[in-house]
């Protein structure tokens, strides 16, 4: 999937190891904003023109995004420069809905659809199946999960997000599971995942996804969490985990941690597939 272009993408990773080092200053910023607003733009016509999918759109936003926010955190640029980026991404990231059945205003999902349904598909159909998602945001996944996986008569969703990343979110979540026809097979759980997995069943779950948080404790966490609630043969889905938007050492990827966590249970596990995201089933 093709989405940022090539001299942006090099000046993006050459900027995310300024900041890693600490180096990035006012002068930077400037020039970083200006290619930001240009490559911006270039996604809209690369999406306008057909060559640029909705996901492509949303993951090369995100992308830029993300590094906007980074400039935010460094304490080597001013206060003054930090309110403009802030004004930049306040200016050019508020929720739009796309051109998609439901009120979306990201489709980070259709991309893994077909993959999915190769791996997965023998699920459909299955009663009294149970699923655990772990980030649902406004419920393209869940959806899809629902009316594709979960077929099966007595067969279960339980979506767990906190619904805290823009005013509206959770109202486009069930506005979206209503409009799918899914809502009555899924659970929503409105609260963080350390929270809200603990209180569980164990060995209770048929699949769990998890595209939560990004933060390596918090992988490491949602991990151990999700393990312990799936049932033998059960299976388990990191997203994010060869993210080539998202570098390992940027902080971004799930990669890290979700190897980590693998190497622990050596043996216990299945693996499926291995490559933007990875799963496994449970021995």
């Amino acid at each position: 999937m093709a989405v940022l272009s090539e001299p942006f993408r090099a000046s993006y990773l050459e900027w995310f190891r300024t900041m890693r080092t600490g180096d990035l200053d006012d002068v930077d910023v400037p020039v970083m904003l200006d290619a930001a607003v240009t490559e911006l733009e270039t996604l809209q016509v690369g999406h306008r023109s057909g060559r640029i999918g909705e996901a492509g759109l949303a993951y090369g936003r995100e992308q830029i995004r993300g590094l906007l926010e980074q400039v935010t955190t460094q304490g080597s640029v001013s206060a003054v420069t930090k309110n403009r980026v802030g004004r930049l991404i306040m200016d050019r990231f508020q929720p739009e809905l796309l051109d998609l059945p439901g009120r979306y205003t990201q489709d980070w999902f259709s991309y893994h659809e077909a993959h999915w349904l190769d791996h997965f598909g023998q699920l459909a159909g299955r009663p009294g199946l149970q699923a655990v998602e772990v980030g649902s945001y406004e419920g393209r996944s869940a959806c899809w999960i629902a009316n594709h996986l979960l077929t099966g008569a007595g067969s279960r969703l339980i979506c767990v997000d906190p619904f805290d990343q823009y005013e509206g979110q959770e109202r486009n979540f069930d506005h979206n599971i209503r409009v799918a026809g899914c809502a009555d097979a899924i659970v929503t759980l409105r609260g963080r995942s350390h929270q809200v997995l603990p209180l569980l069943p164990e060995d209770a779950f048929d699949f769990v996804y998890v595209d939560g948080s990004h933060q390596i404790l918090d992988v490491l966490q949602d991990a151990a969490m999700s393990w312990r609630l799936l049932r033998s043969d059960g299976i388990l889905v990191f997203d994010d985990y060869e993210h080539t938007l998202f570098p390992d050492s940027f902080g971004m990827s799930a990669g890290p941690a979700v190897r980590a966590f693998l190497a622990l249970l050596a043996g216990q596990y299945e693996l499926l597939f291995e490559d933007w995201q990875v799963a496994l089933r449970k021995r």
